[in-house]
């Protein structure tokens, strides 16, 4: 039930700032909103308020704004055989109806920037001043091209990165391109190079190089083997079993392989080297791969150093991310298109979404705010591309009429219209039946 809940409650405030977005704009323009509704037909039940309906419909897999004088996916034109009223969307001049078809759009991004930089600013940001690499993934990307522990990063693509955050933004932002990058190594400098033309967003996580930390401990969880144990905030690991513990990485990878089995932990507290047993706690985590399997947990987290982002940055920091997510995605669909990437691998539809919505819930709710700002960015860009029945679509009906400086006939924009539904139509049940292949395979 958390998943559909989950999946329901994000869609649900995604279409709600969308089309609220339409209509503030359509609004501010005066132009008559008749219908605002969060889902799509049939009405299951609203209230009338002035000249709007504003209702909730059955399918909750978006929403939308009926605007007068607009041929929209209700396919109403009756009204566009008379002459066009003053509070008509089709008797505004061409800027105002741009506004409006974009509006929004705007409104997702602006969302998604919020979270995010508002996230920023309230937490800080985790920053490490190293860029030196503190686990390498046995079998990952890295691991098959020779880096290796310890591997100082000197340069990606040309750039220096100043911390671990720039790393990870050097190569997240270089998907879908060559890469070379530079370490240095016991004094010497090794240059590698990644053919990551074909590279997916799959490929790109197992990658597999993590960055240096101690293994210093953050959070204890109450009722959790750690908490029991005695461990606390601020104290270093340095040891599990025979092992000599250099990283945080190194521990949690012992930790996971052995559930439900007695460890001993050599620790640093206050100066002092303290011992204790700690039992992880055995739960089913799902793999890459799709199984499942039992692995260890105790109940910490790793202590992160941060920074304080005054408000301003933080939201250069929130619109920066958000840009690096457009462009993921408009290198994604590109290489959709141009058969690089198989669509049956790459799109998620509502299912996955409410598999991944129910599971980050689960973990932590607060977790779902990043996520939601994630999809806002994907719906603002999904809208904006030129299908008919998107607001793309729309969007470059309403700028060749401006050009041609007269409308389209009307019988055009009625198939334009029916030729979009129909490609959403064919679009939605391609990812549902993908995400039930998924759900079936797994």
């Amino acid at each position: 039930m958390i998943y559909i809940i989950s999946m329901i409650v994000v869609l649900s405030i995604l279409v709600f700032v969308h089309e609220l977005g339409h209509f503030l704009a359509a609004k501010m323009f005066g132009v008559r909103v008749e219908r605002f509704s969060i889902g799509f037909p049939p009405r299951l039940f609203g209230v009338q308020y002035g000249e709007t309906d504003y209702c909730i419909s059955a399918t909750p897999l978006g929403g939308y704004v009926k605007l007068s004088g607009m041929v929209d996916e209700s396919m109403d034109a009756e009204q566009l055989n008379k002459a066009p009223e003053p509070y008509e969307f089709r008797a505004k001049p061409v800027y105002q109806q741009v506004v409006i078809i974009t509006a929004g759009v705007i409104m997702n991004f602006i969302l998604a920037v919020g979270i995010l930089g508002g996230m920023v600013f309230m937490n800080g940001e985790p920053y490490n001043p190293s860029t030196t690499i503190g686990y390498v993934a046995e079998g990952g990307i890295a691991d098959s091209i020779g880096v290796q522990v310890y591997d100082k990063i000197l340069t990606i693509n040309g750039q220096t990165p100043e911390n671990w955050q720039q790393v990870e933004r050097l190569f997240f932002e270089n998907i879908g391109k060559n890469t070379t990058f530079t370490i240095e190594r016991n004094g010497e400098q090794k240059e590698f190079v990644l053919n990551w033309d074909n590279m997916t967003m799959n490929d790109f996580e197992r990658f597999g190089i993590f960055e240096y930390l101690p293994a210093m401990v953050g959070d204890v969880s109450e009722g959790y083997p750690a908490a029991e144990a005695g461990l606390q905030k601020g104290d270093r690991i340095i040891a599990v079993n025979d092992s000599v513990i250099q990283s945080w990485i190194e521990m949690t990878g012992i930790v996971v392989k052995h559930p439900d089995q007695p460890l001993n932990f050599t620790y640093l507290r206050n100066g002092d080297t303290l011992q204790t047993s700690i039992t992880p706690t055995g739960v089913a985590a799902k793999m890459q791969d799709g199984t499942e399997t039992n692995v260890g947990r105790i109940g910490i987290t790793r202590f992160t150093e941060t920074r304080e982002v005054g408000f301003a940055a933080a939201m250069v920091r929130g619109f920066n991310q958000c840009i690096s997510i457009g462009q993921l995605n408009l290198r994604g669909f590109g290489r959709i298109l141009s058969g690089k990437d198989s669509a049956k691998e790459s799109l998620a539809g509502p299912l996955a979404i409410a598999q991944m919505a129910g599971d980050i819930a689960d973990r932590n709710i607060w977790d779902l705010l990043p996520f939601m700002a994630y999809l806002s960015v994907v719906l603002a860009f999904i809208n904006i591309l030129p299908i008919p029945a998107l607001d793309g679509g729309h969007l470059i009906i309403i700028l060749i009429e401006g050009i041609r400086r007269k409308p389209l006939p009307l019988k055009a924009k009625i198939m334009v219209q029916q030729v979009g539904m129909a490609i959403l139509l064919t679009f939605i049940v391609f990812v549902f039946y993908n995400d039930i292949a998924r759900w079936i395979a797994s």
